[in-house]
């Protein structure tokens, strides 16, 4: 039963944060974005902070430990930094991307967590222990355990069939990088071998990746283009890969500015 609340409460708070995020991207972009890693509106790393702000207050509390204010504030500051960070780092050593970059603020640490974001997260950690978690809480009393058995296994399916659509796109997008790379390269080999004959040959090679990228960028189906659109930018050991996949990835905004 206590596992199947968090699962319920788990994903009550990553929709609340998916609804923070999307709404605020909106009104500072001035059009829709799509917050968050997955397809739907979730946004984990909202709901793992939250349960485990709650799960800590709670044992706490049951052991008559107590905190002030300024103490919850500062271990919500702090959670939300070592949260964000090994987010950021996880999520690029396996996708080689970012979903969010603070380099344009002032004491970031690479880019990954900033000073003034974990403020803003430790005011949300007091909002949730003192006023969003005792009422989700509350509400959750009302429903039976088996009502919130069946919730949390509804709740698991659909995370892990979004996760599932999510993953595969992004690593069915790495390969058609690596087919375009490879195909590229084969081309200027070609091009190159004749250069000395048609020295034009290698202007022509150079801008015909260009094609190769909006070719490949048509070919991409609507999972892959909203997964790769929801990216901030592509960080790769190749520079090649990475320009490729940045490209891609700034021509998809660009062709959905111009479809709005």
């Amino acid at each position: 039963m206590a596992l199947s609340k968090y699962v319920c409460l788990f994903i009550i708070y990553s929709l609340i944060g998916w609804v923070y995020e999307s709404f605020y991207c909106t009104a500072k972009s001035g059009k829709w974005e799509n917050r968050g890693f997955l397809y739907g509106p979730v946004c984990p790393i909202y709901g793992t902070g939250a349960v485990a702000i709650s799960v800590f207050i709670r044992l706490t509390a049951d052991a008559r430990i107590s905190f002030e204010l300024w103490q919850i504030f500062l271990i919500s500051v702090v959670g939300s930094a070592v949260l964000e960070y090994i987010t950021s780092w996880t999520l690029e050593k396996l996708f080689h991307a970012l979903w969010w970059d603070y380099s344009y603020l002032p004491l970031n640490l690479n880019g990954r967590i900033s000073l003034l974001t974990s403020l803003g997260f430790g005011g949300a950690g007091l909002l949730i222990v003192y006023y969003i978690a005792p009422a989700t809480e509350t509400i959750m009393t009302f429903l039976s355990p088996l009502v919130t058995e069946i919730l949390a296994l509804l709740f698991v399916a659909m995370f892990s069939v979004d996760l599932t659509l999510t993953v595969t796109s992004l690593l069915h997008f790495d390969q058609v990088v690596i087919r375009m790379e490879e195909s590229f390269n084969e081309n200027m080999t070609t091009i190159v071998d004749h250069a000395a004959q048609k020295a034009g040959l290698v202007k022509d090679g150079i801008s015909s990746r260009q094609k190769v990228i909006s070719d490949r960028l048509s070919s991409l189906g609507h999972l892959d283009r909203s997964a790769i659109r929801r990216i901030s930018f592509f960080r790769h050991k190749n520079k090649r890969r990475e320009d490729t996949k940045n490209s891609i990835l700034l021509r998809l905004k660009s062709f959905r500015k111009k479809t709005k």
